[in-house]
């Protein structure tokens, strides 16, 4: 599965403003909308925010993959970034987050959907690769990781 595609320079944000769950979620979300894939951002935010409320999708290991699927999402567009000090995420481990990388979905694909969420799974479960991400000096390098 080609996930690096789908993950462009633009929409990976190095080092994340914001401090709680909530605003970074916002802040990141913002980020998307500026795809073409995403055509309704306050449609994405709601949906990604929901999501939240039902069960964080911090997964541990310091990451979190907020997820969505949307009729407003024209093709697969995922985002990530960083934060250096962790955000307190109510993640499944307690710990901090530091890489959150969000998929926003066609409502229409549950097959590429489910392939999506588990290639992003299948990288940063690797413990290198986590270390490769937070260390990346700019989003090529990051793009790299997903590419490898």
């Amino acid at each position: 599965m080609d996930i690096y595609g789908m993950l462009s320079p633009e929409r990976i944000i190095m080092n994340l403003e914001s401090g709680s769950k909530r605003d970074a979620l916002i802040e990141i979300v913002n980020n998307l909308g500026k795809s073409e894939g995403v055509t309704d951002v306050e449609a994405l935010k709601k949906a990604i925010l929901e999501r939240e409320e039902i069960m964080s999708t911090g997964v541990g290991l310091t990451i979190a993959v907020p997820h969505a699927k949307l009729s407003s999402v024209k093709s697969f567009t995922l985002g990530l970034a960083r934060s250096e000090k962790g955000i307190d995420y109510d993640s499944l481990d307690g710990q901090p987050v530091r890489i959150i990388v969000t998929i926003a979905a066609p409502d229409n694909d549950q097959n590429t959907y489910l392939r999506v969420l588990a290639a992003v799974m299948h990288v940063l479960r690797n413990e290198d690769n986590r270390k490769a991400i937070l260390a990346a000096r700019a989003p090529a390098d990051i793009i790299q990781v997903f590419k490898s």
